[in-house]
């Protein structure tokens, strides 16, 4: 069966094109873990299906290295968006695309008949909570909870370099106040508008080089918060990479998350699943 390598930001997928039904619903999950490690797989983040849809122009199913299946993911989607336009899934620069999280409509930015970077409208952010409190890794934390199609708590700190993202993400990740789990972000000003992030994420479980859910909703955090001016873009700096947000919103708080970003084909092959 063929596969592609792809990454956004440098958070890496392996995608394979199931429209046609060849893999079946029972093996996705132990597919995943197969195809995602990286000493005995090929490697990723991520396992990214492209599947028909009755209700969008294509459907995107995303499986964790653990098995379990996301909701959303804002880095998945942009690659697959544009594998989709270049392979001829769905030859639009505005697609609609299936998720667990809803449909959402992705904008793609094309040069050539390449797809340079991929806008997606993220839709609207469910806040929980903009300033809970509690104890995690033996320290106190205060943190916004929120969803932007995943859970993501979003902690900000002076300097993300002096964080050790995976034990105090991981002891966040696990607490007793989330009992679905949640992804956690870590997030520093650096600028007007301006941030960098380190995220660890739940089914990763483990740092990524960047999230763009977590980054959408650290965004829409930090404009809550006044770290940030929602009027106009935010950029945030991941370990692999840039994403963009825009912030549509009222006085009475955000309605809509656009973000934007790189989405990169690194290799395909073909691999023999038995």
């Amino acid at each position: 069966m063929r596969f592609y390598k792809y990454h956004g930001a440098g958070n890496d997928f392996v995608l394979i094109d199931n429209r046609g039904g060849e893999i079946l619903e029972d093996d996705k999950s132990g597919l995943a873990i197969k195809l995602c490690h990286r000493r005995f797989g090929i490697g990723g983040d991520g396992l990214l299906l492209l599947e028909n849809s009755n209700r969008a122009d294509v459907r995107m199913r995303i499986f964790n290295p653990d098995g379990s299946e996301a909701e959303m993911c804002g880095n998945g989607i942009r690659c697959l968006a544009k594998h989709a336009y270049e392979y001829g899934a769905a030859r639009k620069k505005e697609m609609e695309i299936e998720t667990m999280a809803g449909i959402k409509t992705a904008s793609l930015l094309v040069d050539n008949g390449r797809v340079k970077e991929v806008r997606v409208d993220m839709g609207s952010p469910k806040l929980e909570d903009m300033r809970m409190r509690l104890r995690a890794g033996g320290r106190k934390v205060e943190l916004a909870f929120l969803e932007v199609g995943v859970p993501h708590a979003v902690v900000f700190v002076d300097d993300v370099d002096a964080v050790n993202v995976t034990s105090l993400g991981r002891a966040i990740r696990h607490h007793r106040a989330f009992p679905k789990g949640t992804n956690v972000d870590f997030l520093e000003k650096t600028g007007e508008n301006r941030f960098r992030i380190r995220t660890y994420e739940r089914g990763v479980e483990d740092e990524t080089y960047a999230c763009a859910t977590g980054i959408s909703a650290s965004a829409v955090a930090a404009a809550l918060v006044g770290l940030a001016d929602p009027s106009q873009a935010i950029d945030i700096e991941a370990r692999g990479g840039r994403i963009r947000i825009e912030l549509q919103g009222t006085e009475d708080g955000i309605e809509r998350v656009f973000m934007q970003g790189p989405a990169e084909l690194v290799f395909w092959g073909e691999i023999d699943l038995g």
